[in-house]
């Protein structure tokens, strides 16, 4: 299991926050103003619930803007902690030699 997740939790949310800015440009221009406030509670709690979801990591995100899909670039990572977290990066290797095989049977 690896400790990295791709970002498209937080893509997607950007997507609704912004559908819901183009949702209060329509309720502005036709002065519909309870629709409006409501509308700005939704956003103002999308955007809180994303920065909640941000904080509960050790960490802030990081963007790598290097080659490779997100898929590759996961499994670099996963393959470099391995060896910093003292595993004998031979077993290892060989466990996931094992893995393919009995995935290819």
């Amino acid at each position: 299991m690896s400790n990295f997740l791709p970002a498209g939790v937080i893509n997607d949310n950007i997507s609704e926050i912004c559908n819901k800015i183009n949702d209060l440009r329509k309720f502005l221009d036709q002065q519909n103003m309870d629709a409006l406030k409501q509308g700005l509670n939704e956003l103002e709690d999308m955007a809180l619930d994303l920065g909640v979801f941000i904080e509960k990591y050790p960490c802030q995100p990081l963007l790598y803007t290097g080659q490779g899909n997100t898929d590759e670039v996961i499994k670099r990572l996963d393959w470099a902690l391995t060896f910093t977290e003292g595993i004998d990066p031979i077993l290892y290797f060989k466990s996931k030699l094992k893995g393919k095989k009995r995935r290819l049977r």
